[in-house]
């Protein structure tokens, strides 16, 4: 039997800890023994199959440097203790230190890239130990072409890009009556998501068109800015901060639209699944290219600018029109064919295991 050893920082919430998620699930189905080693210690959030066993190495010193070193040669003695097959491992910042704790093992080791290559891993001693470490990782998986161009050629020799695997049975029906007079976003509390400037131009939209709500689910380190920034506007009756919600599909799906405030994103997984879920959507243009791949402005959703409160409030504005709205939500369903198809969890199989 293959085996995979599934490598992250904890299985609590995000993007990537979603695909992990997904792709655990994947191949156990497809009779391979999968393992996540969680470098942290926390509540798994996401829906796991029984097969899928959790390994969690947890906090090892009050020093940061000490406590660094003694998880990776943890993890380095739980990983040999099965010697699996291949090493998948993400978000970036967790596989550059994962492929220097495996050096000399032999042992397959891939990254999936999760961010904008530009911008993240933002701490400096990280940045420069990815440039060590991944000329040693066995291939590099992208989620766009923008972020693989942002990488020496050698490295782009060994990468591919694969899109973010979506589980069907995730995702709820389009929903088909009159939609709620509310936008939403599904986010970590996080800089990156730049939600003050969703908030900001949620208040200026609210002056001129009454009787929408904002509702931003997630948690992080700006909810006490956030919540603030909310008071300050006087706007605590109409937007919304009620943090994660394991149902989150479901208490969105009837929202007027999804809307994706970020700076910087690699491919957001909620605004796939908003999207297909047939919702109306409206984005940032944000590098590494992911919304842009995703939407044709005018067409299935609104592309703006980043960090542009201006055209932002213009895309609320335009989704307050029913009609258009619902031409948004026909063409936007499209993407749930591509996006939760079979196909594209046996690319990454075909990637991970058969590929030498």
């Amino acid at each position: 039997m293959k085996k995979v050893d599934i490598i992250t920082r904890a299985m609590t919430s995000g993007g990537a800890e979603r695909v992990i998620a997904q792709l655990a699930n994947y191949f156990v189905t497809q009779q391979i023994q999968c393992r996540i080693i969680t470098t942290d210690d926390n509540e798994v959030v996401y829906p796991l199959n029984e097969k899928v066993k959790v390994v969690p190495i947890g906090k090892k010193s009050d020093n940061k440097i000490i406590d660094r070193v003694v998880r990776y040669s943890a993890l380095r003695k739980v990983v040999l203790s099965d010697r699996p097959d291949v090493v998948l491992t993400m978000p970036e910042d967790t596989g550059i230190y994962v492929i220097l704790a495996l050096l000399g093992t032999k042992i397959l080791v891939y990254v999936s890239e999760r961010n904008n290559p530009w911008v993240m891993p933002d701490v400096k001693i990280t940045r420069f130990l990815r440039k060590i470490a991944y000329p040693f990782a066995t291939g590099v998986i992208f989620q766009t072409e923008m972020a693989k161009s942002f990488f020496p050629k050698r490295i782009q020799k060994k990468g591919i890009v694969l899109p973010n695997p979506v589980d069907a049975s995730r995702i709820p029906a389009p929903y088909e009556g009159k939609r709620e007079k509310r936008f939403v976003a599904v986010g970590r509390l996080e800089p990156q998501k730049n939600f003050p400037l969703l908030i900001r131009a949620f208040a200026e939209f609210n002056k001129e068109i009454q009787g929408y709500k904002l509702t931003i689910y997630g948690e992080g380190r700006e909810r006490e800015k956030l919540e603030k920034l909310i008071k300050d506007l006087e706007m605590q009756n109409d937007i919304e901060l009620p943090g994660r919600d394991k149902d989150v599909l479901n208490k969105i799906n009837n929202a007027a639209t999804f809307i994706l405030s970020s700076d910087y994103e690699g491919m957001p997984n909620a605004l796939i699944e908003a999207m297909c879920m047939g919702m109306p959507v409206i984005s940032t243009d944000c590098p590494s290219g992911g919304p842009r791949e995703l939407i044709k402005s005018g067409v299935n959703g609104i592309l703006i600018p980043t960090n542009n409160e201006e055209q932002l409030i213009l895309a609320m504005k335009e989704c307050t029109n029913a009609e258009k709205c619902k031409t948004f939500s026909s063409s936007v369903a499209k993407i749930k064919e591509t996006a939760t198809s079979q196909k594209v969890f046996e690319e990454w199989y075909s990637y991970l295991f058969t590929r030498r």
